[in-house]
C-alpha cells in the first residue's frame, strides 16, 4: 500500500512540474534580461532606418555586419547586436563605453531599411532561429521584432516572419501606433496557387496584419526616399475586367497609408455585388473562397485609361473624360512631399513629371485622368531618372538634379518650364567633379555630397559642396582661394563596406562599416571625428590638413632606413595600429630565453629605443606630429590609427583574438617555441590519436593475456586425469583367519 501511495505522489509531482513548465513556457513571451538604466523621453528619433539611430541621450547602433548564418541564440550575440552609447561618451570619444540592448543579430538583405526607434522601443529584423523537421535552422527567414530601449521585453515570437530576406519594409508611426509595412513578393496569400506581389501593414499593438493591396505590379512599390518614417506608399496596378476576364493595356497609380482599414473581404470598397454579377451564370455563383479576389485599400491618384478603353468598376467616374491613347505609369521617386512619375504613351518617348502630393495629388480638385494632362515635362527621356538626386526648395519646387556619368558628377539646372537641362552648357548644367571614373553618391548632408570613386576594398569617402555656380568648379580658373568648399577632398584613407548600410554623420562624427587596412575580415562600425575646434564639421581645408598629418606619419615610417634599423619599419606599423609598447620587448626577450639568441637578434638596441620613442610620441620628439586626442579615456597620438578613426562598440572574443594575431603575424616575427620532442611536434589530433591508440593497444594486450590464460586453463583441464574418491574394499571371503587388527610387527613380539 505504501508503495502505491509513493507512486501516486511521485506521479502527481511530476505532472505538476510538467504543467508548471508548460504554463511558464506558454506565458513567457519575452526573453529575460536585466534592465539597463533608461529614462523615457518624448524626443523624436533622428536618422531612423539606417544602422544607427539617435534618441534621447543615446545613439543606438548595429554593432557590425554579421551574417544571417551566424549563431543567433539570444544573449550570445555580440557582433551584429544592437548596442547603445550615451551621447556624452560619444562626444568624448569613449567609443568602447557601450551597452548591449538587443543580443540578437540585426540583419536584413535590404540595406535601405535598418533599425527604427519609436517611443520606448527599438524595432528591427533578425534571422529566424526556428528549425525545420530535419533540425536545420531557418536562418534565411527574417523575424520582425521589437525590444524596449532598456534592453528588456525582447519578443520570443515576431510580428511577422518573411522568407524573403531582401523584402522592402518600413516601421512607421501613425497617431502613436507603430506599423510594420512590408512588400511580400511571390506570396500565395489565399492558398489558391496564385502568387502575387502584395502590400501588408502590421499593427504592432494588436498584431493585426492587414492586406493593403493584392496583386500589385512587381517592383512598383515606392516608399519615401528621404523620410523613411513616412507611412505613405505609392504603387501601380493593372486593371482587370472580371466580366470579360481580361487585363487592360493601361495601369493605375494608387497610394495607401499604413493605418488604412480593410473593411470587406474584397478590399476597402465593397465589390461583393460586382462579383455576384460576374459569377451569376456560374453553377455556384460567387464563392469568395475560390473565386478571384480584389483587395485594394488605396486611393486612386492616376488613371491611364484611354478614350477607346471600356470603363470598369475600378475606374472613377472621371474616367469618362479620358481622351487620346491609354497611358502606362511608373513611379520613379517619392521624396520631400513630391512624387516623380513617368508616363508612357504608345508611339512617344517615356517622359517624367512631378506633382506635389499634399497640395495637388490628394486635393479634392485632382482629377485622376485629366489632371495628369498638360503638366510640364521634367525629363523628356526618363530612362535614367531613378539614378538622379533631386534638389527642391522650401516650396517643393525642383531646382536642380545631380547625376553621375563616366566623367564625374553633373549638376543640372531646371529651365523656366520646369524641365531639367541635361546637356552640360557650362552655365546651368556643369560638372562639379570630373575624372576618369564614375562616382557613387553615398549621401548628402547640409550642402555637401559625400561620394566614392574607389576601386579598392569598398567605398572610399570624398566630399564637395554642391551649391556653387559653374565658375566655382571651373578647372581652368585660377582659384582666388586655393582651398574652398568647391574643391573635392578625400577623407583620410577610409574604406567602408559597399554591400551594407552607407556611412552616416552624427554630431560631426562620421560612422562607417569599416573595410580599412587589416579590417577587411571584420566589418565593425568605426567613428571618425570630423569636428573642428569650434565643434562644427570641418571645412574641406581642415580635412586636407588632417589628411596631411596622417600622410606625414606614413611617410615617416617609410623613411626609416631598413638596412640600419632592420625589421623596424614593420614593427612601427604594428605600433601604428595597436599602440602596444610592451609586446615587442617580450618577444625580443623570448628569443633570448627560448632560442638562446642574442639580446638584439631581430631588433638592435637603437631600433627598440626608436620604437619606444614612437609609442611615447613626446612633444619634443621626432614622432610628434600633432597634439594628441583623448580616445577611450587615454591620450592617443597622431601616429596611431585611433587618432583618426576607432572602432565604435566592441569586437566579439573570436574576432578580437584573430585581429590581434593577424597584426602580430603580419608585422612581427612569430613567437619562438622551444624545440619539441617527437610527441610535442605532433598536432593535437595526432596526439589524441596516439594516446587513444596506446590506451587501446594496452587494453588489447590485457584482453589477449586474459583470453590466453583462460584458454590455457581450459586446455589443461581437458588433458589432466580425473580422480574419483572411492571407498576401500576388503575381501574377507577366503581370509577369515586373518586378524585385521594385527600390525606388521606383532609376530616379533
Amino acid at each position: 500500500m505504501r508503495k502505491i501511495i509513493t507512486k501516486i505522489i511521485c506521479f502527481s509531482a511530476a505532472a505538476a512540474i510538467s504543467l508548471g513548465l508548460f504554463l511558464v513556457s506558454a506565458c513567457s513571451g519575452y526573453h529575460k534580461s536585466k534592465p539597463l538604466d533608461y529614462v523615457s523621453t518624448t524626443d523624436k528619433a533622428v536618422s531612423n532606418g539606417g544602422f544607427a539611430v539617435e534618441k534621447g541621450g543615446y545613439i543606438y547602433f548595429i554593432n557590425g555586419k554579421e551574417a544571417n548564418t551566424a549563431d543567433n541564440t539570444f544573449g550570445s550575440v555580440v557582433k551584429g547586436a544592437i548596442m547603445r552609447i550615451s551621447k556624452t561618451d560619444f562626444e568624448a570619444r569613449k567609443y568602447s563605453s557601450v551597452q548591449t540592448v538587443v543580443p540578437n543579430i540585426a540583419y536584413s538583405g535590404n540595406n535601405d531599411a535598418g533599425i527604427y526607434v519609436y517611443g520606448d522601443y527599438v524595432y528591427y529584423s533578425t534571422p529566424s532561429t526556428d528549425k525545420n523537421s530535419d533540425g536545420e535552422t531557418l536562418n534565411s527567414n527574417l523575424d520582425f521584432k521589437s525590444t524596449k530601449l532598456d534592453g528588456t521585453g525582447t519578443m520570443k515570437s515576431y510580428y511577422v516572419q518573411l522568407t524573403d530576406a531582401t523584402a522592402q519594409y518600413r516601421y512607421v508611426e501613425v497617431d502613436g501606433t507603430v506599423y510594420l509595412m512590408y512588400v511580400a513578393k511571390e506570396e500565395d496569400y489565399f492558398n489558391n496557387g496564385s502568387k502575387y506581389t502584395n502590400i501588408h501593414s502590421v499593427n504592432t499593438k494588436t498584431g493585426e496584419n492587414t492586406l493593403l493591396a493584392y496583386n500589385v505590379d512587381a517592383d512598383s512599390v515606392v516608399f519615401d526616399k528621404t523620410d523613411v518614417t513616412n507611412p505613405r506608399v505609392f504603387y501601380t496596378m493593372k486593371v482587370t475586367d472580371f466580366m470579360l476576364n481580361s487585363t487592360s493595356k493601361y495601369n493605375q497609380v494608387y497610394t495607401v497609408t499604413a493605418d488604412a482599414k480593410r473593411t470587406y473581404d474584397t478590399g476597402a470598397i465593397d465589390y461583393s455585388e460586382y462579383f455576384k454579377e460576374v459569377y451569376k451564370t456560374s453553377e455556384d455563383g460567387y464563392d469568395p473562397a475560390k473565386d478571384p479576389k480584389y483587395v485594394n485599400c488605396g486611393t486612386l491618384v492616376l488613371d491611364g485609361i484611354g478614350e477607346a478603353d471600356e470603363k470598369t468598376v475600378f475606374n472613377n467616374p472621371d474616367a469618362d473624360k479620358a481622351v487620346g491613347r491609354a497611358s502606362t505609369y511608373a513611379v520613379t521617386r517619392y521624396q520631400d512631399g513630391v512624387l516623380m512619375y513617368t508616363r508612357a504613351v504608345s508611339g512617344f518617348s517615356t517622359s517624367m513629371y512631378s506633382v506635389k502630393v499634399d497640395e495637388e495629388l490628394l486635393a479634392s480638385s485632382w482629377d485622376t485622368v485629366t489632371s495628369a494632362n498638360g503638366r510640364s515635362v521634367v525629363l523628356v527621356d526618363a530612362s535614367n531618372a531613378g539614378d538622379y538626386t533631386y534638389l527642391f526648395d522650401d516650396d517643393k519646387n525642383l531646382t536642380n538634379v545631380i547625376y553621375a556619368d563616366d566623367n564625374g558628377f553633373v549638376k543640372a539646372g531646371v529651365n523656366a518650364d520646369g524641365e531639367i537641362i541635361i546637356s552640360p552648357d557650362n552655365a546651368n548644367t556643369y560638372y562639379i567633379i570630373k575624372g576618369d571614373k564614375k562616382p557613387t553618391l553615398l549621401f548628402t548632408e547640409a550642402n555637401y555630397i559625400y561620394y566614392s570613386v574607389t576601386d579598392g576594398n569598398g567605398y572610399n569617402i570624398n566630399r564637395i559642396a554642391f551649391d556653387g555656380d559653374a565658375d566655382d568648379y571651373d578647372a581652368n580658373k585660377l582659384p582666388v582661394e586655393p582651398d574652398t568648399e568647391f574643391d573635392s577632398v578625400k577623407i583620410l584613407d577610409i574604406d567602408c563596406a559597399s554591400d551594407w548600410y552607407k556611412p552616416e554623420l552624427f554630431g560631426g562624427q562620421l560612422l562607417f562599416p569599416t573595410q580599412t587596412e587589416n579590417m577587411t575580415s571584420y566589418v565593425y562600425i568605426m567613428a571618425c571625428d570630423l569636428r573642428s575646434g569650434d565643434g562644427n564639421v570641418m571645412t574641406n581645408a581642415e580635412i586636407k590638413e588632417l589628411n596631411e598629418v596622417q600622410e606625414n606619419v606614413k611617410e615617416a615610417i617609410k623613411k626609416v632606413d631598413a638596412k640600419v634599423y632592420e625589421n623596424l619599419q614593420k614593427a612601427l606599423q604594428y605600433a601604428y595600429f595597436t599602440g602596444d609598447g610592451e609586446y615587442i620587448h617580450e618577444l625580443a626577450q623570448a628569443f633570448v630565453d627560448v632560442m638562446g639568441y642574442g639580446e638584439y637578434y631581430y631588433w638592435s638596441k637603437e631600433s627598440l629605443e626608436l620604437y619606444d620613442a614612437f609609442v611615447a610620441a613626446k612633444e619634443d620628439g621626432d614622432w610628434y606630429f600633432a597634439p594628441p586626442k583623448e580616445v577611450n579615456g587615454e591620450k592617443v597620438a597622431a601616429n596611431r590609427r585611433d587618432y583618426y578613426y576607432s572602432v565604435l562598440g566592441q569586437m566579439n572574443e573570436a574576432d578580437a583574438e584573430a585581429y590581434g594575431n593577424h597584426l602580430k603575424t603580419t608585422y612581427l616575427q612569430a613567437y619562438p617555441e622551444a624545440e619539441k620532442t617527437w610527441f610535442q611536434g605532433l598536432s593535437t589530433g595526432a596526439k589524441v590519436g596516439f594516446i587513444i591508440g596506446v590506451v587501446a593497444g594496452g587494453l588489447i594486450v590485457i584482453a589477449a593475456a586474459v583470453v590466453v590464460s583462460l584458454v590455457i586453463v581450459r586446455k589443461r583441464k581437458e588433458k589432466l586425469p580425473e580422480y574419483t574418491k572411492k571407498r576401500i574394499k576388503v575381501d574377507t571371503t577366503d581370509d577369515k583367519n586373518i586378524n585385521v587388527y594385527e600390525d606388521e610387527n606383532s609376530e616379533n613380539e
